[in-house]
């Protein structure tokens, strides 16, 4: 049947009789029912999916459907996750009566191969996906303002706030209720300014012996009498100690082992060696939930005395708020930016000109200088030419962030490699040292070589051990937000920012499943303003045109998103970046053998930009 009535079929009907011979073993015609769930957020589809007649729904839960998108004749879905291996982020149901041809791995490659449309439908979806992140936030969000309502009882105002509806928030509350009716000593895990503190309270005056006392100590002052006291004051209900990881490991240890009638709960920014057996609570980053930013900010606005929040944010503002990773104080960070933002603006519209990121410097420090390496492939040879020439005027770089090819290069210098010897060793390689075939083939290769290359010339290096402070952008596969490192293996760290999805298998690493960052962070000048950068200069070495005439083959297809997806990102964070440098690489695709040229331009781009970074640098002292 499939064969006779291909034509009819979206996206078939330009293929040659030769060409669906070929293919129509990988396709299979499929009903569904008005309401019926095709495919659900989290399982890994095997088949892209086109509609050839009724709609589907794509949404995600949050206690009610949130509707993202309505698809129909000619619109498919899967395709991510047919195509890598990972997760789909969302719920497919059928509106009404659905008819979809589906179509295998094997064969979705074959389509891009031999359909230009099919192609580039699926090359404009894939970038929809990686901007769904920001765009859900501007979306979403204001449809969520009566749920974060529900969530304000009296309780919640007094012992703080757990405002936001994205999955991460829903399973911290749900984590929290669970959590509040076992008396189990616990250690709370997370980053300065995620609320752990607020989470211990309500942990305590939730649970069944919430009219005992809640005695609260630091642990970098702990002293044995003091702990004692507070435990027999506190006999029946619930002891937090604070900063948990400055107590020496057996001490530590002991306290969590204790038998007393005192619930014991620890605070830490980071894991901690403990018995097993002792709950962990993990609390997510502002960056993890970003669909809760514009949630909280109008949440500020409102605390600081305007009545209609939604009419005095403009979505700019908003959208430059959730591109920021807030990597100091979290959504502490998030509500003095806004506050800030309120006043500057006096009390009429925020506009992104208003929001001052970044840290406040005291009066007589020296400005420190971050810079921004983007992603570009072997475009990125460019930024040893700004390293050369910043180097040799003896301007100071005081922290580095790279995504893809960015990390690679300023990996190595704040590894302590000299300029030279960077150029020296990265005009030498090639694929084949970076790169091997992957069995199965669930992708075309895997970079796991380049971490024996780097380790060959850097060691087995730590990123928080580097002379510079480092951090390495990366794209998590599961939620489409960025991960950034900042601290573990510098070599795994590069591997998991340069890996180029659907062509090379995600790293797996720091519990993740990690691809390229340039698809959320291309240049990554948010990352250094947030880092602590008082003047940020950007290397934007993206593409600025794409491939060319007729598409070679399926590689260059997917080399082509990424540039896209690059172009459509890249102007918003540069909003972050003081200088922004853009080297002269031309219109054509670059390969290894042009390392010179790369190098030459950025060094070119950087001298004419000189006066502008030395005048910055008198402006902002």
């Amino acid at each position: 049947m499939l064969l006779q009535s291909y034509k009819t079929y979206p996206m078939l009907n330009q293929l040659s009789a030769e060409e669906i011979e070929q293919i129509h073993l990988e396709i299979r015609e499929e009903q569904w029912s008005s309401g019926q769930l095709i495919m659900n957020q989290g399982e890994i589809s095997k088949r892209v999916h086109i509609i050839v007649s009724g709609q589907a729904r794509v949404f995600i839960e949050h206690g009610t459907k949130i509707e993202l998108a309505l698809l129909e004749r000619g619109q498919f879905f899967g395709e991510m996750s047919c195509l890598t291996g990972d997760p789909v982020s969302a719920c497919v149901e059928a509106v009404d009566p659905l008819l979809t041809i589906t179509v295998s791995r094997a064969g979705m490659m074959m389509l891009m191969d031999k359909n230009a449309p099919f192609r580039k439908q699926i090359i404009e979806a894939m970038i929809q996906r990686i901007q769904a992140s920001n765009e859900r936030v501007l979306d979403e969000h204001t449809k969520s303002l009566l749920i974060m309502k529900q969530h304000e009882t009296e309780e919640q105002q007094r012992y703080g706030d757990l405002i936001g509806t994205s999955s991460a928030m829903q399973e911290l509350r749900d984590k929290i209720a669970q959590l509040a009716k076992e008396p189990a000593h616990l250690v709370i895990i997370g980053e300065v300014g995620t609320g752990r503190m607020s989470i211990a309270r309500k942990l305590h005056y939730a649970s069944t012996e919430g009219h005992y006392p809640l005695l609260i100590m630091n642990g970098q002052e702990f002293d044995l009498p003091d702990w004692e006291m507070r435990t027999r004051a506190a006999k029946g209900g619930t002891v937090v100690v604070t900063q948990a990881e400055q107590l020496p490991p057996a001490v530590a240890s002991e306290i969590m082992q204790s038998t007393a009638q005192t619930r014991i709960i620890m605070t830490a920014c980071q894991p901690m060696n403990l018995p097993s057996g002792i709950l962990k609570l993990t609390v997510p980053p502002l960056r993890e939930r970003v669909e809760d930013i514009p949630l909280l900010a109008k949440y500020f606005l409102e605390k600081a005395g305007n009545g209609s929040p939604d009419a005095l944010i403009s979505q700019d503002a908003l959208k430059l708020l959730s591109l920021f990773p807030y990597l100091t104080r979290n959504v502490e960070e998030l509500q003095r930016i806004v506050q800030d933002a309120y006043i500057l603006s006096e009390g009429r519209m925020i506009y992104s000109n208003h929001l001052r990121f970044g840290r406040i410097r005291k009066a007589g420090d020296r400005p420190t200088i971050g810079l921004a390496l983007g992603s570009g492939s072997i475009r990125g040879m460019a930024h040893l030419g700004v390293l050369r020439v910043l180097e040799n005027e003896g301007i100071p770089i005081d922290m580095i962030a790279g995504t893809s090819v960015g990390s690679l290069v300023g990996g190595a210098y704040a590894a302590g490699m000299p300029v030279e010897d960077c150029v020296r060793v990265l005009s030498t390689i090639s694929w084949g040292k970076l790169v091997r075939p992957t069995l199965p083939l669930r992708s075309f290769v895997h970079n796991s070589p380049m971490i024996a290359f780097i380790e060959q010339y850097l060691g087995k290096q730590s990123i928080e051990n580097l002379a510079i402070p480092f951090a390495a952008v990366a794209s998590d596969c599961s939620s489409g937000e960025a991960h950034i490192m900042r601290e573990g293996s510098l070599a795994h760290a590069i591997s998991a920012s340069t890996a180029i999805p659907a062509i090379m298998r995600p790293v797996q690493y720091q519990g993740k499943a990690l691809v390229d960052g340039a698809v959320v962070h291309p240049v990554p000048a948010a990352i250094v303003k947030s880092m602590g950068a008082d003047i940020v200069i950007a290397v934007n070495v993206c593409a600025e045109s794409f491939v060319k005439g007729t598409v070679r083959h399926f590689i260059d297809s997917l080399m082509n998103t990424i540039d896209i997806m690059s172009a459509k990102m890249v102007k918003d964070e540069l909003q972050l970046a003081d200088i922004t440098l853009r080297p002269d690489l031309g219109l054509n695709q670059i390969s290894f053998k042009d390392s010179e040229f790369c190098i030459d331009a950025g060094e070119a781009v950087t001298q004419e930009a000189l006066e502008s970074i030395k005048r910055k640098l008198v402006e902002v002292s």
